[in-house]
């Protein structure tokens, strides 16, 4: 019940069917007072239910106590580069403020335009 240092395989799937997992999910099913170690380590982040570059260095501690139950599961993101994700969730940021503050104004159309386009020029589909 521990699992190493590593990377997320960067093309899931079987049955033809594959996939980038670009981010990936843990979700903890038991309550953390039922087990003693077991502690997810990422070097970026950590919570209850983490979601993290699956291209990051991570690893399970090992249990020592109980038992640790947790769901994983990975995400494709329609832009591939984590760079470039970032930047996005920045500007969208910006963008749903100034939907909220400003919907009429012209900057708030421009942010809005150049959001829109860098979606549509980096994504994958």
């Amino acid at each position: 019940m521990a699992y190493g240092d590593h990377l997320d395989d960067p093309i899931m799937g079987t049955d033809g069917v594959t996939y980038r997992s670009d981010v990936a999910v843990t979700v903890f099913l038991n309550a953390p007072e039922e087990y003693d170690g077991g502690e997810l380590v990422i070097r970026t982040a950590a919570g209850d239910a983490v979601l993290y570059p699956a291209g990051s260095i991570h690893r399970v501690n090992p249990v020592t106590r109980g038992e640790r139950l947790v769901a994983v599961t990975w995400v494709q993101s329609l832009v591939r580069d984590a760079a470039r994700r970032e930047l996005l969730y920045g500007l969208n940021a910006a963008r749903e403020k100034l939907l909220q503050s400003a919907p009429e104004a012209e900057e708030t159309a421009q942010v809005n335009a150049a959001y829109l386009n860098l979606i549509r020029m980096w994504s994958d589909i």
